[in-house]
């Protein structure tokens, strides 16, 4: 990529301030504008394009200041090898803040802008279309929680859960009218919005509501489709086979493509992604800790004194013994290898067992005797 030297480009000094360069861009944005440029058209198009990368870069500060640093390898950085497209302006209102309301409408969104292929103007090159029937517009994606039991993630598991998916309208064939034509709604112009800019103490304030007429569809209200309402699409509640993995734990989550929220007052968008959220409940036995399992089992007063052997049950119902040394104290813990969580790239955790040792009760005079002979002076 050849160096630039945005300073140079714009015309302003190295310290130039941030009114001054907003000041050189207005004035270079009105004479190489290509709707009134007299020169070479396409000349004018790829000034006009030079010119915002330099302002784009300038006048945001970390930018500017890492501009200064290394120069126009931040353009690289800022918008990658293929170098500055119009997807990376991010001052269009700067922009009609240059050319005024009306001129900006006439300039920016004319069907006929010279120097610009296409049918929507040097605005629809630069910005995206605001005219017109509006684009696809992508609908929210959607979280939901769903409780699932210690086993559920241990042995993996499938759920049926039931969610209102979006889906093409039958009765217009998504088109959002009944004619299967578009036609634009002649009370917002088919932008779905009603603009409002009001002047106050110097500063022009432009604010946007979802047009009355056409809810947003940009389509005419008497050829919109009487089943969806003109967005091209219906909610209907779908069941989806959800597949729990085995090693899953709370917060892990599970995406379906698609099946988040219709585009509202839009067509011919997608639906969001839906985002499942599991949540591990409590087990009444086990404790998890990360991929390890915990619990506790009571022995006899025999067992822990002379030794023996206690059974106990893991989390896929494998009855497992553990040998309990001679002399063991309560709250002795110990380590099955490979029978904790499963985890969720490979191998499993440990199950850790801890013993309570259970003191016998109502024994007879005889037992007690036995006891004290035995224990006592120990």
């Amino acid at each position: 990529m050849p160096k630039k030297d945005y300073y140079e480009t714009l015309g302003v000094s190295r310290d130039a301030k941030e009114k001054d360069i907003k000041k050189a861009y207005r004035r270079l944005a009105k004479q190489y504008h290509p709707d009134t440029y007299k020169g070479d058209k396409k000349e004018a198009e790829e000034k006009f394009k030079e010119i915002s990368e330099a302002y784009e870069v300038l006048v945001d500060k970390d930018k500017r200041a890492k501009y200064d640093q290394i120069g126009s390898r931040v353009a690289d950085e800022a918008f990658g090898p293929e170098g500055f497209d119009w997807s990376h302006f991010t001052h269009s209102q700067d922009v009609e803040d240059i050319f005024g309301s009306a001129i900006f409408d006439s300039f920016f969104r004319s069907a006929a802008s010279p120097g610009f292929a296409g049918s929507g103007g040097i605005f629809d090159t630069l910005f995206g279309t605001r005219e017109g029937i509006q684009r696809p517009v992508r609908g929210v994606d959607v979280r939901l929680n769903l409780d699932i039991t210690l086993e559920d993630a241990a042995l993996g598991a499938e759920k049926r859960i039931e969610v209102p998916m979006s889906r093409t309208c039958k009765a217009c064939g998504g088109s959002g009218t009944r004619s299967g034509k578009s036609g634009a709604c002649p009370y917002c112009k088919g932008t779905g919005q009603i603009r409002n800019v009001q002047n106050r103490e110097g500063t022009r304030v432009i604010t946007a509501t979802v047009c009355p007429q056409c809810r947003g569809t940009g389509r005419a209200t008497y050829d919109l489709c009487n089943v969806c309402g003109g967005t091209g699409a219906v909610s209907k509640r779908t069941k989806i086979l959800l597949k729990i993995k085995k090693g899953a734990y709370t917060g892990y989550e599970i995406k379906i493509p698609k099946a988040g929220r219709p585009p509202e007052s839009r067509i011919g968008g997608e639906p969001g992604d839906l985002y499942v959220v599991l949540n591990v409940l409590p087990h009444p036995i086990f404790e998890r800790r990360g991929d390890d399992l915990y619990m506790r089992t009571p022995v006899s007063f025999a067992q822990a004194a002379l030794g023996g052997e206690a059974v106990v049950t893991t989390i896929d119902s494998k009855h497992v013994k553990v040998k309990i040394p001679a002399e063991t104290q309560t709250n002795t813990q110990f380590r099955l290898r490979g029978l904790g969580m499963p985890r969720l790239n490979d191998g499993q955790g440990d199950m850790y067992v801890e013993v309570a040792v259970q003191t016998p009760k109502n024994l007879t005079e005889r037992q007690k005797e036995l006891l004290r002979e035995a224990l006592v002076g120990a």
